[in-house]
């Protein structure tokens, strides 16, 4: 489709073939301005309409000195906007304001040209920026019209353009698919580039906790996102803790913050104790980096996943839907030595919860200074103090809100246990923690995967046992509900609750959300693993250099069939039937060195043969029939008729074929 002549290349070409230019580019735009900043969105979107109207004006190339000026401009505003050229965000952003400022310059064909491989440097970009199953989509989309753009830029009339793109989408789509099977994979895909975590969103997971906030989370049945686990792993609900953020500052109002950026030498406890190691793969929206890992992350993980305090997982590149495999090992402790300083920080609780510290310190004091034993009687004190599990708490209203809660409403939701939990435990002066994130999931027998969902949002603690050097995963939410960690929110709840929930997603939305999972398995995170995985399904025994091409010969045949039946049909299409069986007759019949073959007609044919002597029954009902169809109507026969006279001339033409001929 690429147009290699150079005096056409410097012609100028229709309207139309611009205006087909410009509307793929602005194609191609879409799904990477919804990922850059808005003022250069906006710039490019002013940038192409303004070209459009100059081109209705007649304005096919602006001066030398006004497009140095606008490059100038659109460098300044890069720089201002993303701060630096380098990375997919700024590099993305230039590119697409020069393939704007590309069309100012246009004027000749070969300038359109450029244009529309620039378009295909943008697709790239927006693939780079998310592979969600409807970014896959639209870029097959936008691949069609820059083929169609360069047709018309080839002189092809809009629809014409149009349809042959379209047809040779659908003829190379088995290859590419067959290709892409077969093709030896790396361990991981090229999809990751480094990003500027500031300019990233937020997920669901707050980096702050308050009483209510979990609450209102959960009242969504939104996905946040899959999990599959390996070598047939199914885990219990009650030992999935999927971990996002560690908080370990409570201010004077009883609000929680997360720590960011600090790192520790935190590890999964081992000891005496088995654990197992759990490798799984998750598909998520990607946003801020924050993966939710089961607990307790392995220190081994894929690169570019970073470790943060209390073993939290975090990876700064922006990828939208992403899907990102993962080591854990199954255990609820975590070894860490800590310092005087870390000693600190892990007991620092405010004084305005008097009654909270007294009960703290009594409780204490019956453990005789044991903290796993102090732990226990905490513990039961929730299990024993007919305390309520519910999604409606009455609003803590007091100076001293963790008093309240513990003696007064005793109502409340994951966050209000974890915050009294925590603040017990401080209280006595052992160190804690409150670690937000999700628990649980739903199963999904048919994909095999676990969903998990923004209702299954959770709070638990963490308390530092001394004598050991590790963190114990301790969830009061248990104490008061077990069935929360069971079965789920939703069996959980008081009956008269249970229509607060966000009823389940509709028949589409969990068709989508399940065909997104299967897109990122099998599609964008195709690796080595599942490659080898696919191959071991199709009894190929793993992927091998041979088993790759034994499956791309037998591959072939299913994928040539189209291109074969295309190929078969257009030559049918060019056929005129019966001019062009008329003259394979003849030069059959009588040899390509008969005298004024092309010349002969029906009627001399048939005299020429009767004169040899040649001229049989069946050449003779032949010949009267191509009399017939050509002069005996004022209206040409239909295609089909025609097409079945063509058969019948090229089957007496071999079976009467000239003798020296057919010698020869």
């Amino acid at each position: 489709m690429i147009i290699a002549n150079p005096t056409y290349l410097n012609a100028d070409p229709d309207l139309k073939a611009i205006l087909a230019n410009q509307l793929a580019l602005f194609c191609v735009s879409l799904p990477i301005l919804n990922e850059l900043p808005f003022v250069v969105s906006v710039i490019f979107i002013v940038m192409m309409a303004i070209r459009i109207l100059l081109l209705f004006f007649g304005v096919r190339k602006m001066a030398t000195w006004q497009l140095v000026l606008m490059l100038a401009l659109v460098v300044a505003l890069v720089m201002l906007q993303v701060g630096s050229f380098v990375g997919l965000q700024g590099g993305m952003a230039l590119l697409l304001l020069l393939g704007a400022l590309k069309s100012y310059e246009g004027h000749t064909r070969r300038d359109w040209q450029v244009s529309a491989l620039v378009q295909i440097f943008l697709l790239t970009g927006a693939v780079l920026f998310n592979q969600s199953m409807l970014v896959g989509a639209w870029v097959l989309v936008c691949l069609t019209l820059i083929a169609a753009s360069l047709a018309i830029l080839n002189e092809l009339d809009p629809k014409t353009a149009l349809k042959q793109s379209l047809i040779g989408f659908a003829l190379t789509l088995l290859p590419m698919i067959l290709l892409f099977i077969t093709m030896p994979r790396k361990e991981s895909p090229l999809w990751g580039i480094p990003q500027n975590p500031s300019n990233q969103s937020t997920t669901g997971i707050s980096e702050s906790m308050k009483p209510g906030s979990i609450g209102n989370l959960v009242q969504s049945n939104e996905p946040a996102f899959t999990a599959t686990f390996s070598d047939n792993y199914r885990p219990r609900p009650q030992d999935l803790y999927w971990r996002v953020m560690v908080m370990i500052d409570r201010d004077e109002m009883g609000e929680w913050h997360a720590a960011r950026g600090m790192m520790d030498g935190a590890y999964p406890a081992r000891g005496n104790r088995p654990t197992q190691d759990v490798r799984y793969q998750i598909v998520i929206e990607d946003t801020k980096g924050r993966i939710p890992a089961l607990d307790y992350p392995s220190r081994r993980q894929e690169t570019g996943i970073l470790q943060e305090l209390g073993n939290v997982l975090r990876v700064y590149s922006r990828q939208g839907v992403r899907g990102i495999t993962l080591r854990a090992n199954a255990t609820d402790e975590l070894t860490q030595k800590l310092d005087n300083a870390e000693l600190r920080l892990y007991t620092r609780i405010s004084d305005n919860n008097p009654q909270t510290k007294a009960l703290a310190q009594a409780l204490y004091q019956q453990a005789g200074g044991d903290t796993a034993t102090f732990i226990q009687a905490a513990y039961q004190y929730f299990n024993k103090q007919k305390f309520v599990y519910t999604l409606k708490p009455p609003v803590l209203q007091s100076a001293a809100p963790t008093d309240e809660f513990l003696f007064q409403t005793k109502q409340g939701f994951c966050e209000h246990y974890a915050d009294a939990f925590v603040t017990l435990m401080r209280s006595a002066g052992v160190p804690a923690r409150v670690v937000t994130g999700y628990q649980g999931g739903e199963w999904n027998e048919q994909g095999g995967f676990w969903q998990i969902r923004s209702k299954d949002a959770h709070a638990w603690a963490e308390v530092w046992l001394p004598e050991r050097n590790v963190w114990k995963r301790v969830d009061p939410t248990a104490a008061v509900s077990i069935n929360r960690v069971d079965s789920g929110v939703d069996n959980a709840l008081p009956a008269e609750e249970i229509n607060e929930l966000v009823s389940n997603l509709s028949a589409w939305s969990r068709f989508t959300s399940q065909s997104q999972i299967y897109w990122q398995r099998w599609v964008v995170n195709f690796d080595n693993a599942q490659q080898n995985s696919l191959f071991s399904l199709l009894g190929l025994g793993g992927a091998s250099t041979f088993s790759s091409l034994l499956l791309l010969i037998i591959g072939s045949v299913p994928v040539l069939i189209p291109i074969i039946w295309w190929w078969r049909r257009s030559r049918k299409q060019d056929i005129s039937p019966l001019s062009d069986g008329f003259m394979l007759l003849k030069r059959r019949l009588l040899g390509n060195a008969f005298p004024n073959l092309a010349a002969l007609g029906a009627t001399e044919l048939q005299a020429e043969l009767e004169q040899s002597e040649r001229l049989t029954p069946d050449l003779a009902r032949l010949l009267q029939d191509f009399i017939a169809l050509n002069y005996a109507s004022r209206q040409a026969p239909s295609q089909t008729v025609a097409q079945a006279w063509y058969r019948r001339a090229r089957k007496l033409s071999r079976k009467h074929r000239l003798k020296t001929e057919w010698a020869a």
